[in-house]
């Protein structure tokens, strides 16, 4: 969502138009790891949960087939419909299940690692129970008439016991998984907060009231200095906006948190422009009314609502999915390539002096710094490791195999390790060395929103190559042509894009237009 100004987003949220985001899980002001752990984010709580609990329903529907049919004699005809019968009546449940799970908020990451464990139990076992009581409820009327009306009932009142069973069950099992393994096998939610008046101070105290167990606080920052923070805050207090920005290189996390009042349109629009460029959810914490209000008693929800002003690119189940298939994809293409690449290796060898493989810096996913790997092209004496000089038509630097490597894009297949070692997509914007220079310039400071493009992991191939923005970057023009596909596809990204993006970068390396 773009905020055009405090009132166009006050309008939207009025309306209903605007989005809300919730923060997962409270704080925990304990020192923070300059790096991530590696485990399972909150979020993925609820997906593990809802595995479960379907199953667990599941189960305890054919648990239930087994114990009713053992104590039933069968004697009449009605037996022979039931299957078909119970299969409709399961597809029921499932979906009466589904919906009481969504009202109660069961598989909220909150309610799952809420403090109040019998809470936990009663409340699953309500949306457990409610499921197959009301098939029950249905069927009862017809069951002293219809024989396969009253086996049915038999099997749902077994149901109906055994989900209670399956709910209880399925508590315990988190509440034990978590107790035994939340330390290791759970990794805390990160995030930062901007601002450090009283809005900060109330948005910290109120997501500690919540659970304060898997997130953490990587620090408080404010572009005014030390001496207008609130004095709670002030511990907190670890720079400005730019020093949150070049953070994430090392310290990455998952949420930017803007406390500041709602009120100070100018300054929310000029941190929402310098923030986009970063790979995480920002999102606009309540002004004081807003808390006030919550404490009044309209915060019916574990969470505290706030106000999404600019999401992940790529949200994390699309994300999970996409590096899946990347990895895939990249493992198979190195293993059917094989051949190819060996032969290309020992072209490599016979042509000039110096190492297969070229590496250099460039940047990445939250404008990180990583090695990309490719083909050696050029003589090792002229060789550009920063990255300044761009490769120009018939350069002299350029070795006899390799001008055919470039020409047929052969010299961009070692970055399919990048993809392997999780620094690079098959597509996305490509990845420009940091010192790279069009005019003389330096290309972030020709373009305002250049390192918006890093909110993805850079591709081998992307948008603006399979579009003629392939080659050398002559003037700004260009560069801004580049960036403009880049954005573009970071904010229609689909896997249905990406695999025509695919198709049509096969083509054009075959016909080697503007590769030299």
């Amino acid at each position: 969502m773009t905020v055009r100004g405090h009132k166009k987003f006050q309008r939207d949220a009025s309306r209903g138009r605007g989005v809300t985001m919730e923060l997962d899980i409270a704080v925990s002001q304990v020192s923070v790891p300059a790096q991530r752990r590696n485990g399972l984010q909150p979020q993925h709580l609820t997906y593990l949960s809802v595995v479960l609990d379907f199953a667990l329903l599941v189960a305890a529907g054919f648990a239930a087939y087994l114990w009713w049919a053992s104590g039933s004699s069968g004697a009449d005809g009605g037996r022979a419909v039931l299957p078909l019968v119970q299969a409709m009546t399961g597809g029921f449940i499932v979906v009466i299940f589904a919906i009481c799970a969504h009202i109660a908020r069961l598989h909220d990451p909150l309610s799952l690692t809420g403090a109040d464990a019998a809470l936990r139990i009663v409340k699953a076992c309500v949306c457990f129970v409610i499921p197959p009581l009301t098939a029950l409820l249905i069927a009862l009327p017809f069951s002293g008439k219809d024989p396969a009306a009253a086996q049915l009932a038999g099997w749902l009142e077994w149901f109906t016991a055994a989900a209670i069973a399956a709910a209880v069950i399925s508590r315990l099992v988190f509440t034990g998984v978590l107790a035994i393994f939340g330390s290791t096998l759970f990794a805390p939610q990160r995030i930062a907060i901007v601002g450090s008046g009283e809005g900060a101070r109330r948005m910290i105290r109120w997501i500690e009231a919540t659970a304060p167990r898997m997130v953490q606080i990587i620090g408080v920052f404010d572009d005014r200095g030390q001496d207008r923070a609130d004095s709670d805050v002030a511990g907190l207090l670890r720079g400005n906006t730019a020093d949150l920005i070049k953070l994430y290189q090392s310290a990455q996390f998952d949420k930017v948190v803007i406390a500041l009042p709602h009120s100070a349109e100018d300054r929310l629009l000029q941190l929402l422009r310098r923030l986009r460029q970063l790979p995480v959810d920002i999102v606009l914490a309540p002004d004081l009314m807003g808390f006030r209000s919550l404490h009044q008693g309209h915060a019916e929800v574990a969470g505290l609502k706030l106000y999404s002003l600019a999401h992940r690119p790529i949200r994390e189940p699309q994300r999970l999915l996409k590096g899946f298939i990347d990895r895939s994809l990249a493992a198979l293409g190195l293993l059917a390539l094989s051949p190819l690449l060996l032969l290309v290796t020992l072209a490599i060898k016979l042509d000039s002096r110096g190492p297969v493989l070229f590496r250099q810096p460039r940047q990445g996913l939250g404008d990180t710094l990583f090695d990309v790997f490719k083909f050696r092209t050029m003589h090792v004496a002229l060789g550009d490791t920063a990255g300044q000089q761009q490769t120009r038509r018939d350069d002299p630097r350029i070795t006899r195999i390799g001008a055919w490597l470039r020409r047929t894009s052969i010299d961009e297949l070692p970055q399919l390790l990048n993809v392997l070692r999780g620094e690079m997509s098959l597509v996305g914007p490509r990845p420009h060395a940091p010192h790279m220079l069009v005019g003389g310039k330096r290309i972030f400071d020709l373009v305002d929103e250049y390192s918006f493009r890093h909110r993805v992991k850079p591709g081998i191939t992307g948008l603006a190559q399979v579009n003629g923005s392939r080659g050398a970057i002559d003037t700004p023009e260009q560069l801004r042509a580049r960036i403009d596909y880049d954005l573009y596809y970071i904010d229609h990204w689909s896997l249905w894009l990406d695999l025509k993006i695919i198709f049509r970068t096969a083509a054009i390396c075959v016909s080697g237009v503007n590769a030299y």
